[in-house]
C-alpha cells in the first residue's frame, strides 16, 4: 500500500478579496510543485462561487506534507492571507484500493 496522501484544501475568501486571494494562492503553486515529495499541486477556482478556492495536492507521504508546511513560500502565503480567509477546511485523504 502506498504512503501517498491527497490533500484537499478548501478556502473561502472574505467578501471583496477574491482577486487578492487568488493572486496570493497562485504564487505558491510553482514553488510547491518543485518540492521534494510533491506528486501534484493544482489550484482550482469554483465556477459557482467566486470566493471559494480549492487546492488538490498529492504528496509522497506525511513527511513531505510537513516539509511543505515548513517551506518559506508556504509560510509567506499564510502570512499574506491573514484576514483574507473566512473559512478553511483541509482534508488529508488516503486512497482506498
Amino acid at each position: 500500500m502506498s504512503n501517498e496522501i491527497t490533500v484537499v484544501a478548501v478556502l473561502r475568501a472574505a467578501e471583496g478579496s477574491a482577486a487578492q486571494v487568488a493572486e496570493i494562492l497562485q504564487s505558491a503553486v510553482v514553488p510547491s510543485r518543485a518540492e521534494a515529495g510533491c506528486r501534484g499541486y493544482v489550484l482550482h477556482h469554483d465556477r459557482s462561487d467566486t470566493h471559494r478556492f480549492v487546492f488538490v495536492e498529492q504528496w509522497a507521504d506525511m513527511a513531505a506534507i510537513e516539509a511543505h508546511r515548513d517551506a518559506p513560500h508556504y509560510k509567506a502565503m499564510g502570512q499574506a492571507l491573514a484576514g483574507l480567509i473566512v473559512e478553511r477546511e483541509v482534508m488529508l485523504l488516503d486512497a482506498q484500493a
